[in-house]
């Protein structure tokens, strides 16, 4: 099933998203930034981020994202990964988080083989992360700087205007840079994607979907004397020592963001909200397990493990269980818009990001 879409940045400028949807567009991808070359997204974040988000998002579309890279290591890649995965939280995706590899000014003096495994150390990570991970490029790109049989495992986005694909059986076509779509003053980049991705991702982006049943929201509940830690990734050597020293304390529930099923490790990892982050844990049962609360229970459930702290981390912490769960709990609060929630849930998950990414390097 073919489906119609198209990519947009700063240099589309407004956009009225109603009229996309309106004139046939199905999906859009949204530029999160510009990954510099240790990978850092803050000074490249895309001006017109959060306002395309939320646009494409409120006109229906099916929305994925994407990160043009000039990052040079699989270090930076990986750090560029965690970022985008810190701005893109508070959003439900229903297409891929793409990497945007083309820029041959930085890539040409780095060889085939290398560029190859700094594309993958993103698409790696973004999968870690619970989203599902696309590599975007060009077909003489592709052909000069890439291993595309090494990366032959990753859906492929392909820009090619010659009226067929250079490079065969590539998910996503993009056909034209000079399109035209009513909502969009000026040239737009024009696609076909030959997937169903919203069906293939189920609704919120990542590889495995949260679960919300009967109205409970999911929460990790950590109990018991035995140590419950928390992790920056789904890896149990790397223990997030940035908060309270790695561990999750006995009584203290964390809502579940993503249940990322069972790694190669053997356990089973999930991606919660700790201490207005995103950290992952393994669910051991002994220690920790999976449980279903109430709206009015969970707001309760965060405010009470944050009395012990200052009143700004526990106002962070609701408003992050607030924007990822703002049907629920409607009924709960009278909070800030949406919009202004999905805007400070990511700066505040971007500078943790960052914090640990830097313990991580160091």
């Amino acid at each position: 099933m073919e489906q119609k879409g198209i990519d947009v940045s700063k240099y589309q400028g407004e956009i009225n998203w109603p009229r996309v949807a309106a004139s046939g567009v199905q999906f859009a991808f949204v530029r999160v930034g510009w990954a510099g070359y240790e990978g850092g997204i803050d000074e490249g974040r895309d001006p017109y981020f959060a306002q395309n988000m939320r646009g494409a998002l409120d006109a229906g579309l099916a929305v994925g994202a994407y990160v043009y890279s000039y990052c040079k290591t699989a270090n930076a890649a990986r750090r560029a990964a965690r970022e985008a995965a810190a701005l893109l939280a508070p959003y439900r995706l229903t297409m891929p988080v793409a990497f945007d590899m083309e820029d041959a000014a930085t890539y040409k003096s780095i060889s085939k083989g290398d560029n190859s495994i700094i594309a993958a150390a993103f698409l790696d990570e973004v999968r870690a992360l619970g989203y599902y991970p696309m590599l975007y490029t060009y077909t003489s790109f592709a052909n000069s700087y890439l291993d595309m049989d090494a990366l032959s495992g990753y859906d492929l986005w392909l820009a090619d205007y010659r009226g067929y694909m250079g490079i065969q059986g590539a998910d996503i076509w993009q056909y034209s840079s000079s399109g035209r779509v009513d909502g969009v003053a000026g040239r737009v980049d024009l696609n076909i994607a030959y997937k169903d991705y919203p069906a293939l991702i189920g609704g919120h982006g990542w590889t495995a979907d949260k679960k919300e049943d009967d109205g409970m929201m999911q929460f990790l509940e950590v109990f018991g004397e035995k140590n419950c830690q928390c992790f920056t990734g789904p890896d149990v050597d790397a223990v997030d020592k940035s908060y309270n020293n790695g561990t999750l304390a006995s009584g203290t529930y964390y809502p579940l963001m993503a249940d990322c099923g069972t790694g190669a490790d053997g356990y089973r990892w999930v991606r919660v909200l700790v201490g207005g982050a995103e950290r992952y844990a393994a669910v051991l049962d002994d220690r920790c397990r999976i449980t279903g609360l109430s709206a009015g229970d969970a707001v309760r459930a965060v405010q009470a493990q944050s009395a012990g702290g200052d009143a700004e981390e526990m106002a962070q912490q609701v408003k992050a269980l607030e924007s990822a769960n703002a049907g629920l709990l409607a009924r709960a609060s009278t909070a800030e818009t949406k919009a202004e929630q999905a805007q400070d849930l990511a700066d505040g998950y971007l500078a943790r990001i960052k914090a640990a990414s830097a313990a991580l390097e160091g």
